[in-house]
């Protein structure tokens, strides 16, 4: 038994002897009870260890002005390879009190030695607390270093976060230094890093990390810029990060930077989440303190969401000088952005600028972007450049309105696409219809020739200063036999609108022609629409689609209208080029207004090649009456019950039955 207890007392004799709380009781670069003896302790055993402070206010770097402890080392210090290394500069505040309220009581500067303030070296579960880190080339940099936290730090400002002081970096989490957290829930865990001359925070080659309430870019009350060059830079193979949160608390403010606010670099930057930031205003979300770019996508990174499915997910990306958001380069591909606020502030309801909403460059594919608000921006919502920048996806977003409806328009096109992209998705059903309203120049602009097999469906248009669909060149652009040129979007031909019939039940019925190649391949797209002063669309709301028939002629009801409604259409080819908007019409055409025309009267085959049959809802003797789309008169019949007729001698088009004061359109082919 007592070789058992003897033992264990061993052991507990050995776990004591690995862990220690040392103490910092003198700003000194070397010497017992100094940080650089401290750190040179924690290399003489392992861990854990806690490092304290305790200095007086006799020390002589005991500034009583700024009420703080500047320790500057002559060299670097020591490196850290023990697991469970914390420093703790809160406990200076706890010894001698809270002598500087705005910030760390202790200094951690680099003015004397450039290179590391702290390095943690395959150094797991480290901590750095309640310090300011300044003037090194690296503030602190954590390799190989799990579980690792910083918090209530200021890195690259002075020690009230007021004034820049910079790191070249400020924080690095490299080559495995996983599961890490920056930043944390409570003002005394946010950091403020700003100033640093290259980057704020870099995360390279690192997975399952978390920044969460922390300023970077801004001082400490966040109504100022103190840039870094880029905020944070996620690089290399960095996945499943998680920068910001669903709280108010999480939220990070990464604005006023000189280049980005928020880049990830690379074809190993994957499944990242950016939620519940500013980024580019100040801290209130209602003014702008603008990165020249908000967030980033370069290099082939992909598969990174910004934002989510709920109002807690969402960014605000606004007040950006250049862009808000800018996919580039290199197969940048599958990254979603989803209910952000692009150019307003935190309401959605007050126009905070980027230059441009959203920038897809340098053969960026498959984005998505969908449920955004993209509005008040200087120039256009969405841009789309440069060839094999195919297949991005636009839908649900609001594009020109507020998150009320209200017009908040982007000051040129709400969506330009140019030079070369093909395959963009702008809508596509009812349900992922985007609102595209009040921008100063058109709703869609394809700006160049080889911009081809874009899909533009069942979108809202309306109050845009120029055409809601326009293909290069600038202006409606005529149709042309049969289709056969080429352009943007193939320069496809709208339909023609041939007749219109509006009956006291509500009911529209529609005839038209499309004149292309195999029009039997092609669909037309119906809408209610909004006057323009080019006269052709926008098309305002989406009510039904139709297919015309070999010879191009096509037919539609609609129901619930009134004469005041206004109808144009476009068209959509089996490659999904889209085209113009067609000519706006009315009931000041060839529009006739009687009772109802669903009341029994049918024709079948409709359309037809000549020869239809009528059937009359009785057998009483009826006058039937067809009218070419002119209005003027053809034939008169007396019918009884059903009758075939025959209008094989008449070209091709829309014609008109009138029985008994019922209107039905048949289409000849």
């Amino acid at each position: 038994m007592k070789n058992i207890i003897l033992a264990i007392l061993l052991i507990l004799t050995a776990i004591v002897a690995k862990s220690a709380t040392l103490t910092v009781t003198s700003t000194g670069d070397s010497g017992p009870n100094t940080l650089r003896y401290a750190l040179q302790m924690c290399a003489a055993s392992t861990g854990p260890h806690t490092i304290n402070f305790n200095i007086p206010t006799t020390d002589a770097n005991y500034n009583s002005n700024t009420g703080v402890w500047v320790i500057a080392p002559s060299s670097d210090l020591p490196m850290i390879m023990q697991q469970g290394v914390t420093i703790d500069g809160t406990t200076q505040t706890a010894f001698a009190g809270d002598t500087n309220p705005f910030g760390p009581e202790i200094v951690i500067d680099g003015s004397n030695a450039r290179d590391y303030g702290f390095r943690f070296m395959n150094a797991p579960n480290a901590t750095l607390k309640g310090l300011n880190i300044r003037r090194f080339t690296k503030g602190a940099q954590f390799y190989g270093s799990a579980n690792s936290t910083v918090s209530g730090c200021y890195i690259g400002t002075n020690e009230t976060g007021s004034t820049i002081m910079g790191n070249d970096i400020g924080l690095e989490f490299i080559s495995g230094s996983n599961n890490s957290t920056i930043g944390g829930t409570t003002l005394a865990e946010r950091n403020i890093i700003s100033g640093n001359l290259h980057i704020g925070i870099r995360l390279l080659d690192v997975e399952y990390c978390t920044v969460k309430g922390c300023i970077i870019g801004l001082n400490r009350e966040g109504n100022d810029s103190l840039p870094n060059y880029d905020g944070m830079s996620m690089e290399g193979a960095v996945r499943y990060c998680t920068i910001g949160g669903t709280s108010p608390e999480e939220r990070n403010i990464i604005s006023g930077n000189t280049d980005y606010g928020l880049p990830l670099f690379g074809a190993g930057a994957t499944q990242n989440v950016i939620i519940g930031n500013y980024i580019g205003t100040d801290v209130t979300g209602t003014l702008p303190i603008g990165n020249t770019y908000g967030v980033l996508f370069d290099d082939g990174s992909y598969s990174n969401r910004v934002g989510g499915d709920t109002d807690t997910e969402r960014n605000i990306i606004s007040g950006n000088v250049g862009y808000g958001v800018f996919f580039y380069n290199n197969g940048t591909n599958n990254n979603l952005l989803k209910n952000n606020f692009i150019g307003t502030d935190y309401t959605g309801r007050n126009a905070v600028a980027n230059t441009a909403g959203i920038i897809i460059d340098g053969i960026s594919y498959k984005n998505i972007m969908d449920g955004n608000i993209i509005s008040g921006n200087t120039q256009v919502g969405i841009g789309i450049n440069i060839t094999a920048s195919d297949s991005n996806v636009i839908v649900r977003n609001y594009i020109g309105v507020d998150v009320d409806g209200n017009p908040l328009g982007n000051g040129l096109d709400g969506i330009r696409i140019s030079q070369g992209p093909k395959k963009t998705v702008i809508g596509g059903s009812p349900e992922e219809a985007n609102i595209i309203a009040n921008n100063g120049g058109c709703g869609v602009y394809i700006t160049n020739d080889n911009c081809t097999q874009n899909l533009i469906s069942c979108n809202s248009f309306y109050n845009n200063g120029g055409l809601a669909i326009d293909l290069f060149e600038p202006g409606v652009t005529p149709n042309d036999d049969l289709d056969e040129d080429s352009g943007a979007n193939e320069k496809l031909n709208f339909p023609t609108i041939n007749t219109i019939i509006i009956d006291d039940e509500g009911y529209m019925n529609i005839s038209g022609n499309l004149d292309v190649i195999h029009p039997e391949f092609h669909k037309v797209e119906i809408y209610k629409a909004t006057p323009d002063p080019s006269g052709y669309g926008e098309g305002m709301q989406y009510v039904c689609k139709a297919y015309p028939c070999v010879r191009g002629a096509w037919t539609a009801t609609i129901p619930n209208c009134t004469s005041s409604d206004l109808i144009t259409a476009l068209t959509i080819d089996l490659d999904k080029n889209t085209s113009e908007f067609s000519k706006t019409y009315g009931v000041d055409g060839p529009v006739f207004l009687h009772e109802a025309a669903h009341n029994g009267l049918s024709i079948f085959p409709n359309p037809t090649s000549g020869i239809f049959e009528i059937t009359l809802p009785n057998e009483h003797s009826t006058i039937v009456e067809i009218f070419d789309n002119t209005g003027r008169r053809l034939k008169i019949t007396e019918v009884s019950g059903n009758a075939y007729f025959d209008i094989s001698e008449y070209n091709a088009g829309t014609y008109i039955v009138r029985a008994n004061g019922r209107n039905k359109v048949v289409v000849k082919e």
